[in-house]
Order: structure tokens, then sequence, then C-alpha cells
């Protein structure tokens, strides 16, 4: 014989992990709008690149500004990867509870 379904602070099979799905579709969100915003941030604040090209445009400046912009695209693209896969993931939680 089942117990009933609060026998010991149990949910109906409907509702389990709700609440953590919305919460992972959250986290996951603001992480995106995170990322969109440092990305924001870095175009309004382009004028450190006249820094790493300076006067002159030697091969050392250009390999320097080509360093710079990878190593702050590579940080802002992971934070938007991992927020798209938190929010993917609470969707698919969502999702598979019948919502």
């Amino acid at each position: 014989m089942q117990p009933p379904y609060n026998y010991p602070h149990q949910q109906p099979p409907g509702h389990r992990g709700s609440g953590l799905a919305l919460a992972l579709i959250a986290i996951g969100l603001i992480l995106m709008i995170i990322a969109v915003v440092l990305a924001y941030l870095e175009y309004v604040n382009a004028a450190p690149l006249v820094r790493y090209l300076g006067s002159n445009t030697s091969i050392n400046g250009v390999l320097n500004l080509i360093g710079y912009v990878t190593y702050k695209s590579v940080f802002i693209v992971i934070i938007a990867w991992v927020g798209s896969m938190i929010m993917a993931r609470g969707v698919q939680t969502y999702a598979g509870q019948g919502h």
C-alpha cells in the first residue's frame, strides 16, 4: 500500500521539482543578462584599445590587441554559455513535469 503524498514531506508527482526548475530558469536568465551587460560595457569602454595600438601600428601592438579582445570575448562567451545551459536544463525540467 502506497503512503499518502504528504508523508513525509512528499508532493504529488506533477509538482515535484517545479521550484527547482523555475530557480534554474531564473539563474540562467540572470547569467545571460550579466553577459549582455558585460558585453555592452566592453563596447562602450573601447578607449583602452588605443593603448594597445598606440600611435604606430606595430605587429606587437596588433598582437596585444588580439589577445586583449580574445580574453574579454572568451570570458563573456563562457558566462553566456553556462547561463544558456542552466536555463535549458530548467526549461527541460519544467516541461518534463507536464507544464
